[in-house]
């Protein structure tokens, strides 16, 4: 470090830490920017580890945690935070300062944002017993009240009349018991968000970086359908043993490889889309079938998605040259 960044250092690490500070209380405060703070808070805490070092990034986080407590009373939103996404950023600071490639260092990303998601859920549960995986009396009330509507709406009206009776209930135990499965699939989106807005963010500051990864070349490893057929093998033991805990694992694991296998597939068709020469009309015209019969196109996509990790559908010989 020059001197002139060690004379500068003290002023840059209080603008970050307050950065930080600010960004957390506004998505606390403004519920509706949310969202958008989850993506960001991460960035202040890559660039310092990038100006600076990691320690000073872990002393920004700490104090800006420090400094959100004293100001507001919503601790768990602060812990979640500071400890969630603000070590998220400490993980990219880290794997961008060590130049890892694109795709190892988005992977390892969304790898860490989902552990962390887990791991803080149950520290908050350890010290205050505030479980993060049930719905709460305003939680309960607002799906209760989203069910009744689309029943005034007639939206149910083709349901079985055993799904007919306590309609409500039901949909709040489904929605809760995938509550696991939605928090990894939305902190894996969050982290992938979060690399793409870190690279704007560092090619803008001049940061030198590797190429971007290309969404064409996804893969997954082919011991990754394991997941699949554990998420097969729970529904059988819960269905034949009826186990209960067996049930909901396996319906989370399920809805997270839904969205992880058609992403893939997605993947793969839009590289045999560019790939295969046809005129843009033609495109055009299989894009509009692909868009009017969604749920057929869904389905095909995700079957590709599966069969890809055992096959490699985009190195068959005819896709080569």
């Amino acid at each position: 470090m020059t001197t002139g960044n060690i004379n500068r250092a003290p002023a840059e690490w209080a603008f970050f830490t307050l950065l930080t500070a600010l960004t957390g209380l506004a998505g606390i405060y403004l519920p509706p920017l949310y969202l958008m703070v989850i993506l960001v808070f991460p960035l202040p805490v890559i660039l310092m580890s990038l100006r600076f070092d990691t320690r000073y990034s872990l002393l920004s986080l700490v104090a800006a945690g420090l400094v959100m407590l004293v100001v507001t009373q919503y601790k768990t939103a602060v812990f979640i935070l500071i400890f969630q996404y603000g070590l998220l950023g400490i993980i990219y600071g880290l794997l961008f300062k060590n130049r890892v490639s694109s795709g190892q260092n988005i992977a390892l990303g969304i790898a860490g944002s989902v552990a962390l998601s887990l791991i803080v859920p149950a520290f908050i549960y350890i010290l205050s017993g505030e479980n993060l995986f049930a719905l709460g009396e305003e939680g309960r009330r607002v799906a209760e009240q989203w069910v009744a509507a689309n029943q005034g709406a007639g939206a149910f009206n083709n349901l079985s009349l055993q799904w007919q009776g306590n309609l409500s209930e039901k949909v709040v135990d489904i929605y809760e018991t995938l509550i696991p499965g939605q928090q990894i699939i939305s902190s894996a989106f969050a982290a992938a968000v979060t690399y793409f807005l870190a690279r704007v963010a560092l090619h803008r500051m001049s940061f030198t970086l590797p190429p971007a990864p290309a969404f064409t070349r996804m893969f997954y490893p082919w011991y990754s359908i394991w997941g699949l057929i554990a998420g097969l093998a729970l529904t059988m033991a819960g269905d034949y043993f009826s186990f209960s805990l067996a049930a909901k694992a396996r319906k989370n694991i399920l809805l997270i490889l839904f969205y992880a296998y058609l992403i893939l597939g997605l993947s793969v068709t839009v590289y045999y889309f560019r790939k295969i020469k046809l005129a843009w009309p033609f495109k055009a015209v299989f894009l509009l079938l692909a868009v009017a019969y969604i749920p057929v196109s869904i389905s095909l996509v995700l079957l590709v998605g599966v069969v890809d990790p055992l096959v490699n559908l985009r190195r068959l010989p005819e896709v080569k040259g």
